[in-house]
């Protein structure tokens, strides 16, 4: 779809906008993020991806890349990790320590439900059975037992 007539950012493409996309998306930018910096309309960052398969492929590795490393990273904090360190004395001295992390349980429950949501899902899912005319028919006749059952007023312990 071509841009409209008398729309100059059809011609403002540069192929050096491939680069600055690439790096821009190594930064965590969004489309509407390269739109700003190039200052243009987020739909042109999209035609600009359909005319040149150059930026197009710039701006999806620069993602996929800044989107692995934040997958490698909360991974590393849902495992747990060693993180290596200096500290100085008070006496001047250099020493190298290392810092066990233990997993963060946030960092694990958020990993899993992107991962297997269908397994990790918050929402429980409940069926219930019964028949067309009386759907909690069971649910009824299970209230109506314990009714009979119980005594009416609670024992005193």
């Amino acid at each position: 779809m071509p841009a409209p007539h008398g729309n100059l950012n059809n011609n403002k493409y540069k192929p050096e906008y491939a680069t600055q996309a690439h790096k821009l998306c190594l930064m965590g930018a969004r489309d509407q993020d390269l739109a700003d910096f190039f200052e243009v309309h987020r739909d042109t960052i999209h035609h600009w991806g359909k005319l040149y398969p150059d930026f197009e492929q710039a701006k999806r590795s620069g993602k996929m890349k800044a989107d692995a490393e934040v997958a490698y990273c909360l991974f590393q904090r849902a495992t747990g990790i060693t993180l290596r360190k200096q500290r100085v004395t008070s006496k001047g001295e250099v020493l190298n320590v290392e810092e066990e992390l233990p997993g963060d349980v946030r960092a694990m429950e958020f990993w899993l439900k992107c991962r297997n949501r269908h397994d990790w899902n918050p929402k429980q899912q409940i069926q219930i059975a019964g028949d067309s005319q009386h759907p909690l028919a069971f649910l009824l006749n299970e209230v109506g037992n314990n009714g009979t059952e119980s005594p009416a007023l609670p024992s005193k312990k």
